[in-house]
């Protein structure tokens, strides 16, 4: 292919019901050495963030800035395995699986299910593993890199949690309220966790443009979680 040729592009039905309102920008660049009538995905040139900015909610998400925490506490990455729980819209597990995490997600609410299952396929997103199963009754993997919960009463998943984790293995903990927050650390205290850490992240943004004063700006992303983290 030439850049001087003409690029003739159509987008199936179904896809195009999932993104309508979707603002994708495509590289023609990154096309060039498509062979002829090779099929494109154009979930290729959206990002995740942008995705998942538009992509359908259930339950309230862990937004960036607390996954941003997640990452730079527990070190997670590339080949790790991890449970999750709740799923919920699916979006802490495709963030997990985009920088390399094989993500093994329980959900037990069937609308949320069906939520997530749309949502991590027009991701294109592999090495998600949903399950629609309840998580406080077993975990089925064992030698886990990491447990993720954001869920109602998350407390009563720390045994199995504990069981499933390898050695140093971490288990982090989402929390909305404090009467949650003291719930899970009491459970916690039951267990062999050591470095046990609970943060809050607020982000606030400044305005530094044209002529007016450097200034926070008035409205700011403040508390949206607790993050509990603990090793084994």
């Amino acid at each position: 292919m030439n850049v001087t040729d003409i690029i003739t592009i159509s987008f199936a039905p179904s896809f195009m019901k999932d993104i309508w309102s979707y603002t994708v920008y495509i590289d023609l660049f990154h096309l060039i050495y498509y062979p002829y009538a090779k099929r494109f995905d154009m979930r290729e040139a959206l990002p995740l963030r942008d995705f998942l900015w538009k992509a359908k909610r259930g339950p309230q998400i862990i937004p960036p800035k607390d996954f941003g925490m997640l990452v730079a506490e527990t070190g997670c990455g590339k080949d790790w395995k991890v449970v999750d729980a709740g799923t919920g819209s699916g979006f802490l597990a495709m963030m997990l699986a985009n920088i390399g995490c094989k993500v093994y997600t329980y959900e037990i609410d069937e609308e949320f299910y069906q939520v997530a299952k749309k949502n991590i396929r027009n991701s294109g997103i592999g090495n998600i593993f949903l399950k629609k199963a309840d998580i406080t009754k077993w975990i089925d993997e064992k030698n886990v890199d990491m447990v993720t919960l954001d869920m109602k009463d998350p407390e009563k998943v720390i045994k199995n949690a504990y069981s499933s984790l390898k050695y140093r293995g971490w288990l982090v903990i989402y929390s909305l309220h404090v009467e949650q927050l003291q719930r899970v650390w009491r459970e916690l205290r039951k267990y062999d966790f050591s470095m046990i850490t609970i943060l809050e992240n607020l982000q606030r943004e400044w305005q530094i443009e044209g002529n007016t004063f450097t200034r926070p700006m008035t409205h700011m992303l403040a508390h949206t979680g607790f993050l509990t983290f603990a090793r084994k």
